[in-house]
């Protein structure tokens, strides 16, 4: 015999899929875009780094070193086999984009090894931006704090210490001291406004010393080309 059974309609539950509230479908999307854009990024920056590891390796022909040597430093591209090239990616001014920095290392007084910084990239509306093009004569430091300074030289007489800030893919300078000889003798000046600047006033070396004797960010997550 076949004993039917029947559901009471009272006792008929559904559990009814919970609602996404309308701020946890904006935290999803923002969450998706960030990570689209976040790869998007780090595409770029492999896709140059691929080019100087090509050229690198001697597997690019002049028309590839060429096209590269408007992208980097020469002292990058040119530098001794034996010199070791360091790259690394990390969000600099804290504005959700990665900026890469490509660099070598120095030693200074005191046997201290620190990075010296030939370039600096961000990314804007899916681009390249070279925020800094330094070289042998003009290299860059990525101090404790978060901005750059600059040593420049363009000759005997012209000697340049800087400080700038980094913000949203734009460098500004904070204060600066350098040499000239716009008098006769070579003589120290400082300006806020930027090296070799017409607002300059009269300084001294000990305080463009002063000045230059920073505390150095340490970076820990390198890698070697």
């Amino acid at each position: 015999m076949l004993i039917g059974c029947s559901k009471d309609s009272d006792n008929d539950e559904t559990t009814a899929a919970p609602e996404t509230t309308e701020s946890e479908a904006t935290e999803d999307t923002e969450a998706t875009e960030a990570a689209e854009a976040a790869s998007e990024v780090n595409q770029l920056y492999d896709d140059l780094i691929k080019e100087l590891e090509a050229v690198r390796n001697g597997d690019t022909d002049e028309d590839g070193m060429n096209a590269l040597a408007e992208k980097l430093s020469v002292d990058t591209i040119m530098a001794p086999e034996d010199a070791v090239i360091y790259y690394t990616e990390f969000d600099i001014d804290g504005n959700g984009v990665d900026e890469l920095m490509i660099y070598q290392h120095m030693i200074i007084e005191g046997g201290e090894e620190v990075p010296i910084i030939y370039d600096v990239y961000t990314v804007e509306n899916g681009e390249l931006v070279h925020v800094i093009a330094g070289g042998a004569r003009n290299s860059f430091y990525l101090a404790a704090d978060g901005s750059f300074y600059n040593m420049a030289s363009s000759g005997a007489a012209y000697t340049g210490y800087a400080k700038y800030t980094y913000s949203n893919g734009q460098i500004t300078p904070v204060s600066c001291y350098f040499t000239d000889d716009k008098t006769g003798d070579v003589l120290w000046y400082h300006s806020d406004a930027g090296l070799w600047a017409d607002d300059s006033v009269e300084a001294t070396e000990e305080e463009a010393n002063a000045f230059f004797d920073f505390d150095y960010m340490f970076i820990a997550n390198e890698s070697e080309i």
